[in-house]
């Protein structure tokens, strides 16, 4: 295969492509995707994972970190943002296979077929039926992020069902070389695209991630040293040795760009012609008292 070297640029969110981005993370960092945790119950155990106490294996639904108890309540947490699309997410979607089915037709149904849905899952319960069922709900992007050597094979029944594939996985410091056999093995494979995230502290994991030697980044809350250094390492290999599409997203990106651009998309639909939107998305006006 001919692989010519390709441009590697940078986004509007500051993180680093080679090849296209996916539609799903241009309207994430621009702040016009509801995001829909699903379920936090998940069959796979990652040492790493990000997510806090209270949704960790526990059975419950947040849209856009307001708690919810119906597809109903995201659809109005959507409306409130003038959403472009939604990102769901957990635990895995999939261990609540109907209600994440009911969220994409519901949302599709209300916003319209151009409203754009993603969805991650570890693939451990993706069969070629669940597949089919995702297709036709109406999903955009199928974002699977592969924690055991059999779930990479989910990868090809998902191609199978005509959906569009992406592989998200971490930067972990120190498997620079596992990392490019699991990106040789997602070009086999035929995925649309690969997004690299940078691996992320928080209070849940940190204790996991201490005693395996990983540490903070000096002069910031949540990036783990060295893996931002390792993923450019890889996105430079792959302009040179590969032809994927490949997203590195550093986690700043989240919370400086994704989230305050959705706090600002918000206080646009709400605010009061009296009142102006900050940069920050804080609403400003003044108050004479007499």
């Amino acid at each position: 295969m001919l692989v010519m070297k390709r441009k590697i640029w940078e986004t509007i969110g500051n993180s680093i492509v080679v090849g296209e981005l996916s539609r799903g993370c241009e309207l994430c960092m621009k702040g016009e995707k509801l995001v829909l945790f699903i379920t936090g119950l998940c069959g796979a155990k990652c040492f790493y994972c990000p997510l806090s106490e209270d949704r960790k294996n526990v059975d419950v639904m947040y849209a856009n970190e307001v708690r919810i108890k119906s597809i109903k309540e995201a659809i109005k947490e959507a409306e409130l943002m003038n959403a472009n699309g939604t990102g769901i997410t957990g635990g895995d979607p999939l261990m609540v296979l109907d209600r994440t089915l009911e969220a994409i037709k519901r949302l599709k149904e209300h916003f319209g077929y151009e409203h754009h849905i993603h969805l991650y899952t570890n693939a451990i319960l993706l069969t070629l039926n669940n597949a089919l069922k995702l297709k036709k709900s109406g999903l955009d992007e199928l974002r699977i992020h592969p924690t055991r050597e059999e779930d990479w094979a989910k990868v090809a029944i998902a191609k199978k069902a005509g959906l569009f594939v992406g592989i998200e996985i971490p930067v972990i410091p120190g498997e620079i070389n596992i990392l490019k056999r699991k990106l040789r093995l997602a070009e086999k494979l035929q995925v649309d695209f690969v997004n690299l995230n940078e691996l992320e502290f928080t209070p849940s994991n940190s204790l996991n991630l201490r005693i395996r030697g990983f540490r903070l980044k000096k002069e910031s809350l949540a990036a783990g040293e060295g893996s931002e250094e390792e993923a450019l390492k890889i996105i430079r290999w792959a302009a040179d040795r590969t032809n994927l599409n490949v997203h590195y997203c550093p986690s700043k990106l989240k919370d400086s760009v994704q989230f305050r651009n959705r706090i600002k998309r918000i206080a646009k639909k709400i605010a009061k012609k009296y009142e102006k939107v900050t940069d920050d998305g804080l609403l400003l006006k003044g108050v004479i008292e007499w």
